[in-house]
């Protein structure tokens, strides 16, 4: 095995370790739950959980990976999950980086970069068909610029967008990346030199990229899909609500990789004696003001960028002293006893990968215990009000319908819509109106973090009685 050979298998075992995370994304309970459903009634066209909105529409855009999650949690539980989805990741990055130039050190090194900023949204979640498709689209009209695909592969693209649409919503990111492929390449280059598609190339993905925008249309939901992306955007209750639609904190430490691949990029482009190309400034462009306005997005410009970056650090690097992480010398034939090592390292790697993928595994439900009120619902169940009315969390939604609750809200905010998810949360912080949106449900008990604003009021009301807390959740029940 030669040292190059062994960097990359230690590059592919630190994405996927760094990629195993515990199932404690709030949605994944009635993403499971959804998928079960699906497989014994058929795709729901309005809200089946929900006991405030069951008349609205659903447009269940993730259906088949809803599936995909049900089906690999019978099959191994959340630890399967954990497995799975960790694996989806790690090769959305790894195709990303088989089209980086400078491989394997300056590659690897970008790539890890963008990898720890995207890891703010990982998990067993539906996004991560996000980043494997997007990955894919990015890994085929690259390999095309780089003569290492023919021009063929751009065939592939409407069929996998149709599948994309079936899988998430996110279908229209790969659309939108190949319009800018089409703009960007539809200019002279302002330099010569780089990675470029032919005329021939050009006019083949011109055609496919409008293919690929009707090939959507191919799923349950039908032109409907082609909507539903821009009324999630034009969301107000889900844009001041949801936390992954606000703008990073740049301040906050998790966001510090973003912010540091960000930087490198925009020294990349400006000090590379390479001229940008308008291709890549608007996919750089484009997608870091993506991730700018919201953190949600901030995966999609990781991946976008990394192939960009290389480029130009690249060709800032070939003439300096660092020059052998760009193009490193042609390997010699490797000694026996260095074959040796490096075969001891990857064995001795493999191990320790395998040690930390296993204590998270490990760790997994007691990191469940810690986010969702486990303990609370199980009260709930024993005192005979799990098919009661309750107001609950919006971030605990989703496990209640996991434990066969009937929900107030849970995080499909598309479907409860600004109108409730705006009444919900004065309730939550206990405005002057907090009790219409109680008693207009008949709400039973109220299930809440103990320091919630509406939990205090309740327990000076003396309309609620306080009837279970812990560290971490409190129930209060109507007094009659």
């Amino acid at each position: 095995m030669t040292t190059r050979r062994l960097f990359e298998a230690l590059f592919a075992i630190a994405l996927l370790v760094i990629a195993v995370r515990h199932t404690t994304d709030p949605d994944l309970w009635w993403h499971l739950r959804t998928g079960e459903y699906i497989l014994a009634n058929g795709i729901p066209r309005t809200d089946v959980f929900s006991f405030t909105v069951p008349d609205h529409r659903w447009v269940t855009h993730e259906w088949l990976t809803q599936v995909f999650m049900w089906l690999v949690f019978q099959a191994g539980g959340l630890t399967a999950l954990m497995l799975v989805f960790a694996l989806i990741t790690a090769l959305a990055f790894w195709l990303v980086y088989r089209r980086c130039s400078g491989r394997p050190y300056l590659a690897a090194f970008v790539v890890l970069l963008a990898a720890f900023a995207a890891a703010i949204t990982w998990g067993a979640r539906p996004q991560m068909f996000n980043l494997l498709l997007l990955g894919l689209f990015l890994s085929i009209v690259e390999g095309v610029r780089g003569g290492v695909l023919s021009e063929r592969a751009f065939w592939w693209l409407p069929p996998l967008t149709a599948l994309w649409a079936n899988l998430h919503s996110g279908y229209l990111l790969g659309v939108v990346l190949l319009a800018v492929y089409v703009v960007g390449e539809s200019v002279p280059r302002w330099q010569a030199g780089g990675p470029a598609l032919s005329r021939a190339a050009w006019r083949r993905l011109l055609l496919v990229t409008p293919l690929s925008f009707l090939a959507a249309v191919l799923n349950p939901n039908g032109y409907h899909l082609w909507i539903y992306p821009f009324e999630t955007l034009g969301s107000g209750a889900m844009q001041s609500y949801i936390v992954e639609w606000r703008p990073p904190d740049l301040h906050v430490p998790i966001f510090w990789p973003f912010a540091a691949l960000l930087a490198l990029g925009v020294l990349a482009l400006i000090l590379s004696p390479r001229r940008p190309e308008l291709t890549d400034l608007l996919l750089f462009g484009g997608t870091a003001g993506a991730g700018l306005l919201s953190a949600r997005h901030i995966p999609l410009f990781a991946l976008a960028a990394a192939p960009i970056v290389c480029r130009y650090l690249e060709a800032s690097l070939a003439s300096t002293r660092l020059r052998g992480l760009v193009k490193p010398p042609p390997a010699a034939k490797t000694a026996r006893a260095l074959t040796l090592l490096n075969v001891l390292l990857l064995i001795v790697a493999l191990g320790a990968g395998l040690f930390w993928i296993a204590a998270r595994i490990a760790e997994n439900d007691e990191a469940i215990e810690d986010d969702f009120p486990v303990a609370a619902v199980d009260y709930l169940v024993s005192a005979g009000l799990d098919d009661a009315r309750g107001y609950n969390s919006y971030e605990w939604g989703g496990y209640l319908i996991w434990r066969g609750f009937p929900v107030y809200i849970d995080g499909r905010a598309d479907v409860y819509g600004d109108a409730f998810m705006h009444a919900y949360r004065r309730a939550y912080d206990a405005r002057s109106d907090w009790r219409a949106s109680l008693d207009d449900f008949a709400v039973q008990y109220v299930l809440l973090q103990e320091d919630s604003p509406l939990a205090t009021v309740l327990e000076e009301s003396g309309e609620w009685e306080r009837t279970y807390k812990d560290s971490l959740a409190v129930v209060y029940e109507r007094v009659e």
